[in-house]
């Protein structure tokens, strides 16, 4: 099944979005992987949707995630962590997702544009609920932290990978076919059936772009 993609932001966050001041990303990515990540961002973002509303009970608590909503009387996204074995923290928002440490940073991917941008603290105790909260800073010029930018980077596809491995073996891909079945819009060359293999596949090129920059220098 090719999934249709929307390209048109929800009222609720489009106007956010455009109005977003960034500070620019600390791993410039070539534009066609920009745009098949923001494809397949914005995609996935709409399937941990359909895992929270699913009938039969929320997958992503299911999955060992936490729930926070927004404070009372305010509008936008609840926010579920989890932390990997590893220690990595991973944040899931309807405007997208979060990898990294709380006290040392992460990278942060807009649903919509797939830029990676720094995040130098995440307050766990309380998690942004709307995407102008997340404020980036200016592109880490130390080694150090732009290289375990780049490692959090790829954990975070990594993850998105065995998180849809996780949901094909526990609900079976008919699932995931249903969780698109709403979608009517413009349709993009991504299978459902194998989304697994379509981020392991878009981790590696973008890999091979890196390198290929780091060799360029």
């Amino acid at each position: 099944m090719i999934v249709p993609i929307m390209y048109a932001a929800t009222k609720r966050f489009g106007d956010r979005r455009r109005a977003a001041k960034t500070t620019g990303s600390w791993l410039p990515l070539s534009p066609r992987l920009r745009l098949r990540g923001a494809e397949m961002l914005h995609l996935q973002c709409w399937l941990w949707g359909c895992d929270i509303r699913r009938p039969r009970g929320n997958l992503l608590l299911e999955y060992g995630f936490s729930r926070q909503r927004p404070p009372v009387g305010a509008t936008g996204s609840s926010a579920y962590m989890k932390t990997t074995d590893g220690g990595v923290v991973i944040v899931l928002w309807g405007f997208g997702a979060f990898c990294g440490s709380p006290t040392n940073g992460g990278v942060y991917l807009n649903r919509y544009e797939f830029n990676p941008e720094y995040i130098p603290r995440m307050d766990t105790q309380r998690l942004p609920w709307l995407p102008d909260q997340m404020r980036g800073t200016v592109i880490p010029y130390e080694t150090e932290v732009q290289q375990r930018m780049q490692r959090q980077f790829f954990t975070l596809l990594e993850w998105i990978a065995q998180y849809e491995s996780w949901v094909r073996h526990s609900c079976g891909i008919e699932y995931r076919q249903q969780c698109v079945l709403d979608w009517t819009k413009k349709t993009v060359s991504i299978r459902v059936e194998h989304l697994v293999e379509e981020w392991l596949h878009l981790l590696h090129q973008i890999a091979l772009f890196v390198n290929k920059k780091k060799v360029m220098k």
